[in-house]
Protein backbone atom coordinates (compact mmCIF):
# COMPACT_ATOMS: atom_id res chain seq x y z
CA UNK A 1 0.00 0.00 0.00
CA UNK A 2 1.20 3.63 -1.14
CA UNK A 3 1.22 5.50 2.65
CA UNK A 4 2.43 9.04 3.32
CA UNK A 5 3.85 10.29 6.39
CA UNK A 6 2.28 14.13 7.62
CA UNK A 7 5.89 15.38 8.78
CA UNK A 8 3.34 18.07 10.02
CA UNK A 9 1.60 15.87 12.96
CA UNK A 10 3.37 15.40 15.94
CA UNK A 11 2.06 12.14 16.11
CA UNK A 12 3.41 11.00 12.30
CA UNK A 13 0.15 10.35 11.24
CA UNK A 14 0.08 8.26 8.31
CA UNK A 15 -2.00 8.81 5.01
CA UNK A 16 -2.73 7.02 2.15
CA UNK A 17 -3.29 8.87 -1.05
CA UNK A 18 -6.71 8.88 -3.05
CA UNK A 19 -5.76 9.07 -6.27
CA UNK A 20 -8.03 11.90 -6.84
CA UNK A 21 -4.93 14.37 -7.39
CA UNK A 22 -7.38 17.40 -6.41
CA UNK A 23 -8.55 15.78 -2.87
CA UNK A 24 -4.80 14.73 -2.32
CA UNK A 25 -3.82 18.22 -2.32
CA UNK A 26 -6.68 19.21 0.01
CA UNK A 27 -6.53 16.50 2.34
CA UNK A 28 -2.63 17.35 2.43
CA UNK A 29 -1.53 13.83 1.34
CA UNK A 30 -5.42 11.38 1.10
CA UNK A 31 -6.98 9.76 3.81
CA UNK A 32 -5.68 8.45 7.26
CA UNK A 33 -4.56 5.12 7.46
CA UNK A 34 -5.67 2.10 9.83
CA UNK A 35 -9.11 4.52 10.32
CA UNK A 36 -12.42 4.98 9.10
CA UNK A 37 -13.51 8.22 7.02
CA UNK A 38 -17.10 9.01 7.13
CA UNK A 39 -18.43 10.87 3.90
CA UNK A 40 -21.79 12.44 4.21
CA UNK A 41 -24.65 13.94 1.75
CA UNK A 42 -27.69 14.44 0.36
CA UNK A 43 -28.49 12.13 -2.76
CA UNK A 44 -26.89 12.93 -6.10
CA UNK A 45 -23.82 14.72 -4.03
CA UNK A 46 -21.60 11.65 -5.64
CA UNK A 47 -20.58 9.83 -2.15
CA UNK A 48 -21.16 6.85 -4.03
CA UNK A 49 -18.50 7.76 -7.19
CA UNK A 50 -16.27 9.29 -4.86
CA UNK A 51 -15.66 5.74 -3.15
CA UNK A 52 -15.77 3.88 -6.33
CA UNK A 53 -12.72 6.32 -7.62
CA UNK A 54 -10.90 5.85 -4.59
CA UNK A 55 -11.13 2.13 -5.16
CA UNK A 56 -10.28 1.90 -8.80
CA UNK A 57 -7.39 4.25 -8.28
CA UNK A 58 -6.20 2.07 -5.33
CA UNK A 59 -6.47 -1.00 -8.28
CA UNK A 60 -4.17 1.12 -10.79
CA UNK A 61 -1.62 1.17 -8.59
CA UNK A 62 -1.66 -2.78 -7.97
CA UNK A 63 -3.64 -2.99 -4.60
CA UNK A 64 -6.38 -4.21 -3.61
CA UNK A 65 -9.84 -3.57 -1.81
CA UNK A 66 -13.31 -4.28 -0.83
CA UNK A 67 -16.69 -2.45 -2.07
CA UNK A 68 -20.02 -3.18 -0.09
CA UNK A 69 -22.69 -1.73 -1.24
CA UNK A 70 -26.42 -1.52 1.24
CA UNK A 71 -28.08 -0.26 -1.74
CA UNK A 72 -27.56 -1.44 -4.87
CA UNK A 73 -26.56 -4.55 -6.40
CA UNK A 74 -23.18 -5.84 -8.32
CA UNK A 75 -24.82 -5.39 -11.74
CA UNK A 76 -25.91 -1.96 -10.44
CA UNK A 77 -22.60 -0.60 -9.74
CA UNK A 78 -20.71 -1.72 -12.36
CA UNK A 79 -23.49 -0.58 -14.87
CA UNK A 80 -23.20 3.29 -13.36
CA UNK A 81 -19.25 3.38 -13.29
CA UNK A 82 -19.71 2.50 -16.93
CA UNK A 83 -19.62 6.16 -17.88
CA UNK A 84 -16.22 6.74 -16.18
CA UNK A 85 -12.92 6.42 -17.72
CA UNK A 86 -12.17 4.18 -14.92
CA UNK A 87 -14.48 1.82 -15.80
CA UNK A 88 -12.07 -0.97 -17.18
CA UNK A 89 -10.57 -1.12 -13.51
CA UNK A 90 -13.65 -3.39 -12.50
CA UNK A 91 -13.05 -5.95 -15.53
CA UNK A 92 -12.20 -9.37 -14.70
CA UNK A 93 -9.64 -8.87 -11.29
CA UNK A 94 -8.68 -11.03 -8.80
CA UNK A 95 -7.86 -8.30 -6.76
CA UNK A 96 -11.74 -6.47 -6.39
CA UNK A 97 -14.65 -7.67 -4.69
CA UNK A 98 -17.61 -5.74 -5.06
CA UNK A 99 -20.26 -7.42 -2.12
CA UNK A 100 -24.19 -6.59 -2.42
CA UNK A 101 -25.09 -6.58 1.12
CA UNK A 102 -28.56 -4.77 0.43
CA UNK A 103 -31.35 -6.23 2.72
CA UNK A 104 -33.57 -9.11 1.90
CA UNK A 105 -36.73 -8.07 0.07
CA UNK A 106 -39.80 -8.85 2.66
CA UNK A 107 -37.42 -10.06 4.85
CA UNK A 108 -38.98 -9.06 8.79
CA UNK A 109 -36.57 -7.67 10.97
CA UNK A 110 -36.39 -8.15 14.64
CA UNK A 111 -34.24 -7.13 17.37
CA UNK A 112 -30.59 -5.78 17.47
CA UNK A 113 -28.32 -7.20 15.14
CA UNK A 114 -24.73 -8.14 15.64
CA UNK A 115 -21.98 -6.18 13.35
CA UNK A 116 -19.33 -9.23 14.09
CA UNK A 117 -20.88 -10.99 11.08
CA UNK A 118 -20.13 -7.97 8.85
CA UNK A 119 -16.99 -7.84 10.03
CA UNK A 120 -15.97 -11.51 9.41
CA UNK A 121 -17.07 -11.19 5.78
CA UNK A 122 -15.08 -8.15 5.18
CA UNK A 123 -11.84 -9.68 6.80
CA UNK A 124 -12.16 -12.66 4.60
CA UNK A 125 -12.72 -10.24 0.99
CA UNK A 126 -9.57 -8.52 2.28
CA UNK A 127 -7.71 -11.41 2.98
CA UNK A 128 -8.61 -13.20 -0.41
CA UNK A 129 -7.72 -9.86 -2.71
CA UNK A 130 -4.82 -9.06 -0.68
CA UNK A 131 -6.46 -5.55 -0.22
CA UNK A 132 -6.57 -2.63 3.00
CA UNK A 133 -8.82 -0.93 1.52
CA UNK A 134 -12.65 -1.42 2.17
CA UNK A 135 -15.24 0.87 1.09
CA UNK A 136 -18.91 0.62 2.90
CA UNK A 137 -21.45 2.50 0.76
CA UNK A 138 -24.44 3.29 2.23
CA UNK A 139 -23.56 2.12 5.87
CA UNK A 140 -26.98 3.94 7.36
CA UNK A 141 -28.88 1.62 5.27
CA UNK A 142 -27.55 -0.97 7.94
CA UNK A 143 -27.32 0.31 10.79
CA UNK A 144 -30.95 2.23 10.78
CA UNK A 145 -31.71 -1.15 11.27
CA UNK A 146 -30.55 -1.07 14.55
CA UNK A 147 -33.11 -0.31 17.26
CA UNK A 148 -31.19 1.44 19.93
CA UNK A 149 -29.24 4.65 18.22
CA UNK A 150 -26.32 4.10 20.67
CA UNK A 151 -25.49 0.80 19.89
CA UNK A 152 -25.46 1.72 16.24
CA UNK A 153 -22.94 3.94 17.17
CA UNK A 154 -20.97 1.82 19.01
CA UNK A 155 -20.55 -0.24 16.04
CA UNK A 156 -19.43 2.24 14.20
CA UNK A 157 -16.50 3.01 16.92
CA UNK A 158 -15.99 -1.15 16.48
CA UNK A 159 -15.89 -0.80 12.51
CA UNK A 160 -12.99 2.12 13.39
CA UNK A 161 -11.13 -0.31 16.28
CA UNK A 162 -11.16 -3.23 13.57
CA UNK A 163 -9.71 -0.84 10.71
CA UNK A 164 -6.88 -0.05 13.35
CA UNK A 165 -6.10 -3.91 14.04
CA UNK A 166 -6.19 -5.05 10.49
CA UNK A 167 -4.33 -1.98 9.31
CA UNK A 168 -6.89 -1.17 6.73
CA UNK A 169 -8.47 1.86 5.71
CA UNK A 170 -12.32 2.46 5.41
CA UNK A 171 -14.33 4.54 3.62
CA UNK A 172 -17.46 5.01 4.82
CA UNK A 173 -20.86 6.17 2.82
CA UNK A 174 -23.86 7.86 4.17
CA UNK A 175 -26.89 10.27 4.23
CA UNK A 176 -26.96 13.54 5.62
CA UNK A 177 -29.90 14.55 7.94
CA UNK A 178 -31.67 17.71 6.76
CA UNK A 179 -30.30 21.02 8.84
CA UNK A 180 -28.96 20.60 11.88
CA UNK A 181 -25.28 21.36 12.89
CA UNK A 182 -22.52 22.21 10.48
CA UNK A 183 -21.63 18.25 10.21
CA UNK A 184 -25.39 17.14 10.14
CA UNK A 185 -24.99 13.40 11.03
CA UNK A 186 -27.66 11.05 10.05
CA UNK A 187 -30.66 11.35 12.78
CA UNK A 188 -30.33 7.68 13.88
CA UNK A 189 -26.45 8.02 14.24
CA UNK A 190 -26.12 10.64 17.22
CA UNK A 191 -22.43 11.95 17.98
CA UNK A 192 -21.18 10.18 15.31
CA UNK A 193 -19.13 13.56 14.40
CA UNK A 194 -17.41 13.15 17.47
CA UNK A 195 -16.39 9.51 17.62
CA UNK A 196 -14.56 9.76 14.09
CA UNK A 197 -11.72 11.86 13.15
CA UNK A 198 -12.09 12.24 9.56
CA UNK A 199 -15.54 13.28 8.02
CA UNK A 200 -16.24 14.34 4.46
CA UNK A 201 -19.42 16.57 3.86
CA UNK A 202 -20.90 17.04 -0.17
CA UNK A 203 -23.79 18.77 -0.84
CA UNK A 204 -25.61 20.52 -3.85
CA UNK A 205 -27.17 23.75 -4.62
CA UNK A 206 -29.69 24.91 -7.26
CA UNK A 207 -28.67 28.07 -8.88
CA UNK A 208 -30.83 29.55 -11.27
CA UNK A 209 -31.28 25.64 -12.50
CA UNK A 210 -27.93 24.67 -12.85
CA UNK A 211 -27.00 22.69 -10.03
CA UNK A 212 -23.62 23.25 -8.35
CA UNK A 213 -22.03 20.28 -6.37
CA UNK A 214 -19.53 21.41 -3.12
CA UNK A 215 -16.67 19.41 -1.20
CA UNK A 216 -15.79 19.77 2.58
CA UNK A 217 -13.50 18.51 4.69
CA UNK A 218 -15.48 19.08 7.44
CA UNK A 219 -13.00 17.37 10.61
CA UNK A 220 -9.64 16.02 9.77
CA UNK A 221 -8.03 15.49 13.57
CA UNK A 222 -4.56 15.34 13.49
CA UNK A 223 -3.50 16.87 10.34
CA UNK A 224 -3.58 19.80 8.25
CA UNK A 225 -6.73 20.25 5.29
CA UNK A 226 -8.11 22.92 3.07
CA UNK A 227 -11.14 23.70 5.35
CA UNK A 228 -13.20 25.83 3.21
CA UNK A 229 -16.07 24.38 1.00
CA UNK A 230 -15.13 23.97 -2.43
CA UNK A 231 -16.37 23.80 -6.03
CA UNK A 232 -16.28 19.68 -7.17
CA UNK A 233 -17.50 18.42 -10.57
CA UNK A 234 -18.29 15.26 -11.81
CA UNK A 235 -17.25 14.43 -15.33
CA UNK A 236 -15.78 11.33 -17.52
CA UNK A 237 -13.37 11.13 -15.74
CA UNK A 238 -14.95 10.89 -12.06
CA UNK A 239 -14.71 13.71 -8.94
CA UNK A 240 -12.30 16.21 -9.44
CA UNK A 241 -11.91 19.62 -7.43
CA UNK A 242 -11.10 22.28 -10.09
CA UNK A 243 -9.79 25.28 -8.32
CA UNK A 244 -7.39 23.32 -5.77
CA UNK A 245 -3.85 23.86 -6.55
CA UNK A 246 -0.81 21.97 -5.64
CA UNK A 247 1.10 23.97 -3.09
CA UNK A 248 4.08 23.36 -5.45
CA UNK A 249 2.59 25.79 -7.96
CA UNK A 250 4.35 29.63 -7.86
CA UNK A 251 2.03 32.36 -7.37
CA UNK A 252 3.32 33.63 -10.78
CA UNK A 253 5.69 33.13 -13.00
CA UNK A 254 8.43 35.26 -13.90
CA UNK A 255 8.07 39.05 -15.27
CA UNK A 256 9.40 39.70 -18.52
CA UNK A 257 9.68 43.07 -20.03
CA UNK A 258 9.07 41.47 -23.99
CA UNK A 259 6.50 42.76 -25.68
CA UNK A 260 4.27 41.68 -28.68
CA UNK A 261 2.15 43.20 -31.33
CA UNK A 262 -1.83 43.45 -30.31
CA UNK A 263 -2.07 42.95 -34.17
CA UNK A 264 -2.64 46.75 -35.28
CA UNK A 265 0.27 49.44 -35.48
CA UNK A 266 -1.07 52.15 -34.01
CA UNK A 267 -2.60 50.28 -31.18
CA UNK A 268 0.81 49.51 -30.29
CA UNK A 269 2.41 52.85 -30.17
CA UNK A 270 -0.61 53.74 -27.91
CA UNK A 271 0.73 51.03 -25.71
CA UNK A 272 3.96 52.10 -25.77
CA UNK A 273 5.02 49.31 -27.92
CA UNK A 274 2.64 46.61 -27.37
CA UNK A 275 2.07 44.49 -24.27
CA UNK A 276 3.74 42.46 -22.12
CA UNK A 277 4.68 38.73 -22.82
CA UNK A 278 2.91 36.19 -20.39
CA UNK A 279 -0.16 39.63 -19.36
CA UNK A 280 -3.69 39.56 -19.23
CA UNK A 281 -5.18 41.70 -21.67
CA UNK A 282 -9.46 42.94 -21.28
CA UNK A 283 -11.31 44.33 -24.09
CA UNK A 284 -14.82 45.59 -22.75
CA UNK A 285 -17.62 46.77 -24.46
CA UNK A 286 -21.01 46.99 -26.36
CA UNK A 287 -22.15 44.26 -28.75
CA UNK A 288 -20.76 45.42 -32.16
CA UNK A 289 -17.86 47.63 -30.96
CA UNK A 290 -15.64 44.87 -32.97
CA UNK A 291 -14.26 42.73 -29.93
CA UNK A 292 -14.07 39.92 -31.71
CA UNK A 293 -11.85 41.79 -34.37
CA UNK A 294 -9.87 42.89 -31.68
CA UNK A 295 -9.43 39.24 -30.25
CA UNK A 296 -8.42 37.77 -34.10
CA UNK A 297 -5.81 40.21 -34.94
CA UNK A 298 -4.00 39.31 -31.83
CA UNK A 299 -4.26 36.01 -32.66
CA UNK A 300 -3.21 36.05 -36.31
CA UNK A 301 -0.20 38.53 -35.11
CA UNK A 302 0.77 35.87 -32.92
CA UNK A 303 0.63 33.21 -35.33
CA UNK A 304 1.96 35.01 -37.96
CA UNK A 305 4.75 35.37 -35.14
CA UNK A 306 5.26 31.30 -35.48
CA UNK A 307 3.58 31.14 -31.65
CA UNK A 308 0.35 28.77 -30.81
CA UNK A 309 -2.34 30.72 -30.35
CA UNK A 310 -6.20 28.47 -28.26
CA UNK A 311 -8.91 30.61 -29.47
CA UNK A 312 -12.12 29.82 -26.91
CA UNK A 313 -15.66 31.10 -28.43
CA UNK A 314 -18.68 31.12 -26.46
CA UNK A 315 -21.87 31.38 -28.65
CA UNK A 316 -20.68 31.30 -32.07
CA UNK A 317 -19.70 28.36 -34.55
CA UNK A 318 -16.05 28.39 -35.04
CA UNK A 319 -16.91 28.42 -38.96
CA UNK A 320 -19.03 31.50 -38.30
CA UNK A 321 -15.96 33.15 -37.01
CA UNK A 322 -13.62 31.97 -39.86
CA UNK A 323 -16.09 33.43 -42.40
CA UNK A 324 -17.28 37.27 -40.93
CA UNK A 325 -13.56 38.06 -40.01
CA UNK A 326 -12.47 36.95 -44.02
CA UNK A 327 -14.77 40.18 -44.26
CA UNK A 328 -12.11 42.67 -42.35
CA UNK A 329 -9.16 40.72 -43.85
CA UNK A 330 -8.08 38.42 -41.06
CA UNK A 331 -7.98 35.18 -42.55
CA UNK A 332 -7.60 32.32 -39.76
CA UNK A 333 -8.26 29.36 -42.17
CA UNK A 334 -3.94 29.18 -42.93
CA UNK A 335 -3.25 29.15 -39.53
CA UNK A 336 -5.58 26.66 -38.50
CA UNK A 337 -4.84 24.06 -41.35
CA UNK A 338 -1.10 24.86 -40.05
CA UNK A 339 -1.84 23.93 -36.82
CA UNK A 340 -1.09 27.17 -34.92
CA UNK A 341 -4.73 28.03 -34.13
CA UNK A 342 -6.95 26.04 -32.37
CA UNK A 343 -10.40 27.04 -32.60
CA UNK A 344 -12.99 25.83 -30.10
CA UNK A 345 -16.57 26.71 -29.75
CA UNK A 346 -18.62 26.22 -26.60
CA UNK A 347 -22.25 26.64 -25.20
CA UNK A 348 -21.39 28.44 -22.35
CA UNK A 349 -25.26 27.65 -20.97
CA UNK A 350 -24.41 23.80 -21.48
CA UNK A 351 -22.67 23.24 -18.16
CA UNK A 352 -21.37 25.05 -14.86
CA UNK A 353 -18.71 27.33 -14.55
CA UNK A 354 -16.12 24.49 -13.05
CA UNK A 355 -16.95 22.47 -15.90
CA UNK A 356 -15.92 25.19 -18.40
CA UNK A 357 -12.64 25.56 -16.35
CA UNK A 358 -11.71 22.19 -16.21
CA UNK A 359 -12.47 22.07 -19.94
CA UNK A 360 -10.06 25.11 -20.76
CA UNK A 361 -7.36 23.49 -18.57
CA UNK A 362 -7.26 20.39 -20.69
CA UNK A 363 -7.26 21.98 -23.51
CA UNK A 364 -4.26 24.04 -22.57
CA UNK A 365 -2.46 21.09 -21.34
CA UNK A 366 -2.82 19.59 -24.25
CA UNK A 367 -2.24 22.26 -27.07
CA UNK A 368 0.18 24.17 -25.01
CA UNK A 369 -0.44 27.33 -26.33
CA UNK A 370 1.77 30.67 -25.93
CA UNK A 371 -1.29 33.03 -26.05
CA UNK A 372 -4.51 32.34 -25.16
CA UNK A 373 -7.98 34.24 -26.23
CA UNK A 374 -11.50 33.96 -24.62
CA UNK A 375 -14.20 35.74 -26.60
CA UNK A 376 -16.20 36.62 -24.53
CA UNK A 377 -15.20 35.47 -21.11
CA UNK A 378 -18.21 36.82 -19.38
CA UNK A 379 -20.71 34.89 -21.47
CA UNK A 380 -19.37 32.35 -18.55
CA UNK A 381 -22.00 34.31 -16.31
CA UNK A 382 -24.53 32.15 -18.06
CA UNK A 383 -23.39 29.00 -16.97
CA UNK A 384 -24.57 30.62 -13.13
CA UNK A 385 -25.74 33.44 -11.62
CA UNK A 386 -23.65 32.46 -8.51
CA UNK A 387 -19.44 34.10 -7.85
CA UNK A 388 -18.80 30.89 -9.52
CA UNK A 389 -17.76 32.34 -12.98
CA UNK A 390 -15.64 34.79 -11.83
CA UNK A 391 -13.86 32.71 -9.54
CA UNK A 392 -13.37 30.45 -12.39
CA UNK A 393 -11.41 33.20 -14.42
CA UNK A 394 -9.17 34.43 -11.82
CA UNK A 395 -7.67 30.57 -11.26
CA UNK A 396 -7.63 30.32 -14.99
CA UNK A 397 -6.21 33.87 -15.09
CA UNK A 398 -3.58 32.69 -12.10
CA UNK A 399 -2.48 29.35 -13.95
CA UNK A 400 -1.81 31.61 -17.11
CA UNK A 401 0.08 34.04 -15.59
CA UNK A 402 1.99 31.38 -13.98
CA UNK A 403 2.55 29.59 -17.10
CA UNK A 404 3.35 32.14 -19.48
CA UNK A 405 0.71 32.43 -21.60
CA UNK A 406 -0.19 35.65 -22.69
CA UNK A 407 -4.10 35.98 -22.55
CA UNK A 408 -6.87 38.38 -24.21
CA UNK A 409 -10.03 38.69 -22.79
CA UNK A 410 -13.42 40.23 -24.17
CA UNK A 411 -16.44 41.10 -22.63
CA UNK A 412 -19.84 42.37 -22.87
CA UNK A 413 -20.67 45.20 -21.16
CA UNK A 414 -23.75 45.32 -19.17
CA UNK A 415 -26.62 47.11 -19.94
CA UNK A 416 -26.78 48.76 -16.21
CA UNK A 417 -23.04 50.20 -17.23
CA UNK A 418 -23.47 53.42 -19.76
CA UNK A 419 -19.72 54.25 -19.33
CA UNK A 420 -18.88 50.24 -20.18
CA UNK A 421 -16.29 50.49 -17.34
CA UNK A 422 -17.90 48.72 -14.70
CA UNK A 423 -17.88 45.50 -16.84
CA UNK A 424 -16.38 42.18 -15.09
CA UNK A 425 -14.85 44.25 -12.08
CA UNK A 426 -13.35 41.14 -10.65
CA UNK A 427 -11.83 40.21 -13.75
CA UNK A 428 -10.72 43.64 -14.56
CA UNK A 429 -8.63 43.97 -11.31
CA UNK A 430 -6.57 41.23 -12.45
CA UNK A 431 -5.99 42.24 -16.19
CA UNK A 432 -2.79 44.63 -17.08
CA UNK A 433 -4.38 46.25 -19.24
CA UNK A 434 -8.07 47.41 -19.89
CA UNK A 435 -9.36 48.72 -23.34
CA UNK A 436 -12.68 50.07 -23.61
CA UNK A 437 -14.71 50.40 -27.17
CA UNK A 438 -17.76 52.37 -27.37
CA UNK A 439 -20.52 53.55 -29.62
CA UNK A 440 -20.64 57.07 -30.05
CA UNK A 441 -23.29 58.40 -31.94
CA UNK A 442 -23.04 61.91 -33.46
CA UNK A 443 -24.67 63.59 -36.52
CA UNK A 444 -27.06 60.66 -37.00
CA UNK A 445 -23.64 58.37 -37.96
CA UNK A 446 -22.56 55.56 -35.56
CA UNK A 447 -18.86 55.25 -34.86
CA UNK A 448 -16.53 53.30 -32.67
CA UNK A 449 -14.09 54.48 -30.17
CA UNK A 450 -11.58 53.00 -28.26
CA UNK A 451 -9.51 53.95 -25.17
CA UNK A 452 -7.02 52.25 -22.74
CA UNK A 453 -8.76 51.86 -19.22
CA UNK A 454 -4.75 51.04 -17.48
CA UNK A 455 -1.64 48.98 -18.84
CA UNK A 456 0.62 48.14 -15.84
CA UNK A 457 3.77 48.93 -16.62
CA UNK A 458 3.25 50.69 -19.72
CA UNK A 459 3.22 54.60 -20.33
CA UNK A 460 0.34 54.43 -22.54
CA UNK A 461 -1.62 57.33 -23.82
CA UNK A 462 -5.00 58.61 -22.23
CA UNK A 463 -6.25 59.57 -25.58
CA UNK A 464 -10.14 58.28 -27.22
CA UNK A 465 -9.34 57.40 -30.66
CA UNK A 466 -11.48 56.28 -33.19
CA UNK A 467 -11.88 52.78 -34.32
CA UNK A 468 -11.97 52.21 -38.02
CA UNK A 469 -12.85 48.89 -40.03
CA UNK A 470 -12.73 47.70 -43.16
CA UNK A 471 -12.09 45.47 -45.97
CA UNK A 472 -7.76 45.44 -45.29
CA UNK A 473 -8.36 45.35 -41.32
CA UNK A 474 -8.71 47.63 -38.11
CA UNK A 475 -6.89 50.76 -37.63
CA UNK A 476 -6.90 53.60 -35.03
CA UNK A 477 -7.27 57.19 -36.34
CA UNK A 478 -7.01 60.22 -34.00
CA UNK A 479 -10.25 61.80 -33.41
CA UNK A 480 -11.08 65.54 -34.21
CA UNK A 481 -11.85 67.38 -30.63
CA UNK A 482 -13.77 70.80 -31.95
CA UNK A 483 -14.30 72.53 -28.82
CA UNK A 484 -16.14 70.58 -26.20
CA UNK A 485 -16.97 67.57 -28.20
CA UNK A 486 -15.33 64.98 -30.25
CA UNK A 487 -15.98 64.16 -34.04
CA UNK A 488 -15.83 60.74 -35.72
CA UNK A 489 -16.90 59.64 -38.64
CA UNK A 490 -18.23 61.74 -41.18
CA UNK A 491 -18.40 64.52 -39.07
CA UNK A 492 -14.27 64.08 -38.64
CA UNK A 493 -13.69 64.04 -42.80
CA UNK A 494 -15.72 66.71 -42.63
CA UNK A 495 -13.87 69.23 -40.00
CA UNK A 496 -10.71 67.62 -41.64
CA UNK A 497 -11.43 68.84 -44.97
CA UNK A 498 -12.58 72.37 -43.76
CA UNK A 499 -8.86 72.57 -42.25
CA UNK A 500 -6.93 70.78 -45.27
CA UNK A 501 -8.94 73.42 -47.55
CA UNK A 502 -8.45 76.29 -45.07
CA UNK A 503 -4.44 75.04 -44.53
CA UNK A 504 -4.29 75.54 -48.40
CA UNK A 505 -6.15 79.06 -47.98
CA UNK A 506 -3.65 80.05 -45.59
CA UNK A 507 -0.22 78.26 -47.76
CA UNK A 508 -1.90 80.06 -51.06
CA UNK A 509 -1.76 83.19 -48.70
CA UNK A 510 1.53 83.14 -47.89
CA UNK A 511 2.76 82.11 -51.31
CA UNK A 512 1.34 85.27 -52.26
CA UNK A 513 2.78 87.53 -49.54
CA UNK A 514 6.05 85.83 -50.29
CA UNK A 515 6.01 86.39 -53.76
CA UNK A 516 5.63 90.10 -53.24
CA UNK A 517 7.61 90.59 -50.56
CA UNK A 518 10.58 88.77 -53.02
CA UNK A 519 9.56 92.02 -55.36
CA UNK A 520 9.86 94.18 -52.97
CA UNK A 521 13.12 92.95 -52.44
CA UNK A 522 14.20 92.89 -55.98
CA UNK A 523 13.06 96.11 -56.41
CA UNK A 524 14.95 97.59 -53.46
CA UNK A 525 18.16 95.81 -54.36
CA UNK A 526 18.14 97.11 -57.43
CA UNK A 527 17.19 100.86 -56.43
CA UNK A 528 20.31 100.07 -54.01
CA UNK A 529 22.57 98.96 -57.58
CA UNK A 530 21.37 102.17 -59.33
CA UNK A 531 22.49 104.06 -56.27
CA UNK A 532 25.60 102.33 -56.15
CA UNK A 533 26.63 102.87 -59.60
CA UNK A 534 25.62 106.97 -58.92
CA UNK A 535 28.06 106.90 -56.27
CA UNK A 536 30.63 105.66 -58.41
CA UNK A 537 30.00 108.24 -61.18
CA UNK A 538 30.26 110.87 -58.67
CA UNK A 539 33.50 109.60 -57.18
CA UNK A 540 34.93 109.40 -60.75
CA UNK A 541 33.62 112.87 -61.28
CA UNK A 542 35.20 114.20 -57.92
CA UNK A 543 38.33 112.60 -58.53
CA UNK A 544 38.51 114.10 -62.24
CA UNK A 545 37.64 117.46 -61.32
CA UNK A 546 40.62 117.49 -58.39
CA UNK A 547 42.53 116.26 -61.13
CA UNK A 548 41.80 119.42 -63.40
CA UNK A 549 42.36 121.94 -60.82
CA UNK A 550 45.69 120.61 -60.45
CA UNK A 551 46.32 120.84 -64.18
CA UNK A 552 44.83 124.49 -64.29
CA UNK A 553 46.77 125.45 -61.13
CA UNK A 554 49.92 124.54 -62.63
CA UNK A 555 49.12 126.37 -66.32
CA UNK A 556 48.17 129.94 -64.31
CA UNK A 557 51.69 129.50 -62.19
CA UNK A 558 53.29 129.12 -65.73
CA UNK A 559 51.36 131.84 -67.35
CA UNK A 560 52.01 134.17 -64.04
CA UNK A 561 56.13 133.01 -64.75
CA UNK A 562 55.93 133.72 -67.95
CA UNK A 563 54.24 137.50 -67.83
CA UNK A 564 57.27 138.04 -64.91
CA UNK A 565 60.13 136.98 -67.51
CA UNK A 566 58.36 139.43 -69.95
CA UNK A 567 58.23 142.43 -67.79
CA UNK A 568 61.39 142.11 -66.42
CA UNK A 569 64.18 144.28 -68.86
CA UNK A 570 66.43 142.67 -70.84
CA UNK A 571 69.34 141.88 -69.15
CA UNK A 572 68.59 141.11 -66.30
CA UNK A 573 66.77 137.70 -66.68
CA UNK A 574 68.54 135.03 -65.38
CA UNK A 575 69.42 131.92 -67.72
CA UNK A 576 67.09 129.92 -65.88
CA UNK A 577 64.42 132.30 -66.55
CA UNK A 578 64.88 132.24 -69.83
CA UNK A 579 65.17 128.42 -70.46
CA UNK A 580 61.74 128.18 -68.63
CA UNK A 581 60.63 131.43 -71.37
CA UNK A 582 62.56 129.23 -73.61
CA UNK A 583 60.22 125.84 -72.80
CA UNK A 584 56.79 128.10 -72.39
CA UNK A 585 57.34 129.65 -75.79
CA UNK A 586 57.46 126.06 -77.27
CA UNK A 587 54.34 124.98 -75.63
Amino acid sequence: MTQVEDDQAPNGLVKRPTGIPSIDIATCGGLPAHRATLVLGQPGCGKTILGLQVLACALDRGEGGVFVSFEESRKQILRDVAAFSWADRFGETSRCEIIDAQSMKGAELSGPFDIDGLLAVLAMCADRVDGSLIVLDGIDQLLRRQPDPLIAVEQVRQINDWCDQRSCTLLLTGKQAQGGSQFASPDHLPGIEFLLSTIFTLSTELVDRSLHRRFRIAKYRGSKHNGDELAMVIDQDGICLPYINSPSDKVGGSATSERISTGIERLDDVLGGGIYRGSTTLISGQPGTSKTTLAAAFGVAACQRGERVLYVSFDEHGSNIVRNLTSVGLDLQPHIDGGLLALHARKSWDVVAEEHFMALQQMIESFKPDCLVIDPASSLLKSSTSHSPYVALERLLENTTRQGITALLTSIASDDDPSDEATMAQVSTLADTWMVVRFRVHGGERNRSLSVVKSRGTAHSNQVRELVISSEGLALADVYEFGTEVLMGTARVEKESEEKIALKLRERERERRRQTLDQEIEKTRNQITQQQNDLARLVDELKYESVYDDILEQEVSHYQDRIRWRREPNGQATAHDREKDHQGGDT
